[in-house]
């Protein structure tokens, strides 16, 4: 599961609907100031909704100096009346099951229910179903808008949608209680029923075209996958809303509309179930079909279907956006004293000390040799440090251990000391090596290059894995270590990968055209298949270079495409890159 594709309309720079593809590696280049971190800062307003419901947010869960300054500077030039609209699309495929999804996971599966349904989020191979494909992808959309009534922002829109084709929307104004789930696409896969053979039933009964809408309606919301008439009732359903909808004003659309429980404008809360106000059905018009006991187990089976095909979009991009690890364009450097935090602080990321914080607290050392593998190989980053973990132990000059030594050991103390000593405890202090001259020093006595990449590398080879963006990695960092980081950043990406959960994808914003390069150098290795020993090659589809510039239009996007050859089909706007041609000739 990964980021695939991000739409942005109306956000900071960005006026007119921009939206890019991304890979398992994605570079963001383009000049200063053109709006490459708008992109980060997206995922994180995102975010920010999804979690905290913040719709109006400064600082950010991603902490560091990211401070969005709230709607009003957020909405693209400072203009009210505008919508914010950002869509995010997850990339399923690989996926074994997911906990949001549990009734597509297989966990229902015997349920009567749902026996008829076609497809549902099923992922791998299942012999127990007939399914006619497999969902590959759920999209996000959210639309903000800003309302004088509350003098706030609230959602507007909510849009789910699976493998590109949507599936319903709900829509509100800023007023609570109101909000209403609409715009079904009845004609998706995930709705349609696995033909089966004609059951015995009242004919007569669809056939009477003055049944009422209401009733229609109440029928579909009973038992819309699993009733005997279902492919009718859907055909129906289309028909008669169809017909509605074009003899109807712009207040009445003809739609299937439910009333819907949210907390923030159009957006219910993912953490509960959806509650929805489904119309009670006339069970007198029902009794030769099924009993009040089977109409209320298919009532909840519709709701939990509903709460699966609209909420667990919104919850899988909420747990992708929580495994987001931002890494800003500024790293602290630790002090001399530095004490790691023991409780995992997201928010340091952002300045790169939860990176050694990780290392301090880790209870095996298993990422620390990781780590130090990627910094001392010739093959890999070549940096002439590695990290050493320092077991110390503290003797304060007031103890009686202490005191011992100031007066003189004699035979008869031993015992006394051993037992004093164990009770001290005992610190941890990582330090850096100098390989070639022996010296354990600080990370404060080198150069700042080190420290600006270390919680780069550790956030490419930590557990769990998920979403890494990375302002600048290459800051302080000399060239030839700057294209080791393109292996990395390969590395990363294509390992072994989980079969549930997030896997790792890379957002990079960089000016850096050495790691550019390496990546290019693998592509062309791979398909010329002269690969070095021990190293990863690439796609072209694993990497995602995308150049942002600032227009007079606002911020705009261009995707630039790579061949098997390592070259580009596109050529780089007003000659970015060309400076090196122009010193060198």
């Amino acid at each position: 599961m990964r980021l695939s594709h991000i739409e942005i309309e109306n956000f900071k720079g960005i006026g007119a609907n921009q939206s890019i593809d991304l890979a398992p590696i994605t570079l963001l280049f383009g000049p200063n100031s053109a709006g490459k971190s708008t992109i980060l800062q997206a995922l994180q307003y995102v975010r920010e909704i999804l979690e905290r419901k913040n719709l109006d947010p400064d600082q950010t869960i991603a902490g560091g100096l990211t401070d969005l300054g709230g709607f009003a500077a957020l909405v693209h030039d400072h203009d009210l009346t505008r919508p914010i609209c950002i869509k995010i699309r997850i990339d399923m495929k690989g996926d074994q099951g997911n906990e949001r999804l549990p009734l597509n996971s297989g966990e229902s599966l015997t349920d009567p229910n749902f026996q008829h349904l076609g497809i549902r989020y099923l992922v791998g191979e299942n012999t127990q179903l007939k399914v006619d494909a497999i969902v590959q992808e759920i999209g996000l959309s959210l639309e903000v808008r800003w309302s004088d009534l509350i003098n706030a922002p609230y959602v507007a829109k909510v849009a789910v949608e699976m493998d590109r084709e949507r599936i319903a929307e709900i829509h509100s104004p800023s007023q609570e209680g109101r909000a209403q789930l609409t715009s079904f696409n009845f004609a998706h896969p995930c709705l349609r029923k696995i033909p089966e053979q004609e059951d015995d039933i009242h004919q007569e009964i669809f056939e009477n075209r003055q049944v009422t809408s209401n009733f229609l309606y109440n029928e579909i919301a009973a038992d819309p996958l699993s009733s005997p008439r279902g492919e009718e009732i859907w055909e129906l359903s289309r028909e008669m809303s169809a017909e509605s909808s074009s003899n109807s004003s712009d207040e009445d659309t003809g739609e299937f509309r439910i009333g819907v429980e949210t907390e923030l404008g159009a957006l219910p809360d993912p953490a509960k179930p959806l509650t929805l106000d489904l119309i009670d059905i006339d069970l007198k018009l029902l009794t030769a079909w099924y009993e009040e006991d089977q109409e209320r187990k298919r009532r909840h089976g519709l709701s939990s279907l509903i709460d699966e095909l609209v909420l667990g979009p919104v919850r899988v991009v909420s747990d992708y956006l929580r495994s987001m690890t931002y890494i800003g364009p500024l790293r602290e450097i630790p002090s001399r004293d530095y004490k790691p935090r023991l409780s995992p602080d997201e928010s340091r990321w952002a300045q790169g000390l939860a990176a050694w914080d990780l290392l301090y607290t880790q209870p095996d050392d298993s990422l620390l040799e990781n780590v130090n593998n990627w910094m001392v190989s010739e093959e890999r980053l070549k940096t002439g440090y590695q990290l050493e973990k320092l077991q110390l132990k503290q003797v304060p000059t007031t103890s009686a251990f202490h005191q011992f030594f100031q007066r003189g050991i004699q035979e008869d103390d031993l015992g006394d000391l051993q037992e004093l000593y164990t009770k001290f405890l005992t610190t941890t202090e990582i330090a850096l090596l100098d390989i070639n001259k022996n010296i354990a020093v600080s990370p404060s006595d080198i150069g700042v290059g080190i420290s600006q990449m270390l919680p780069v590398v550790v956030a490419c080879l930590m557990q769990p894995k998920g979403l890494v963006a990375v302002e600048q990695p290459e800051l302080h960092i000399h060239p030839a270590i700057q294209v080791g980081l393109g292996d990395l950043f390969i590395e990363a990406t294509q390992g072994m990968q989980p079969a549930v959960g997030a896997d790792r994808t890379l957002l990079i914003e960089t000016h850096s055209e050495h790691i550019m390069l390496r990546l290019l150098r693998r592509i062309r290795e791979k398909n010329e298949e002269t690969l070095p020993p021990d190293i990863t090659g690439l796609s072209p589809s694993d990497v995602s270079v995308v150049y942002v510039e600032a227009t007079e239009n606002g911020t705009e996007f261009q995707a630039l495409r790579i061949d098997a050859d390592g070259e580009f089909l596109d050529r780089w706007p007003k000659g970015f890159f060309r400076e090196r041609a122009k010193e060198l000739f």
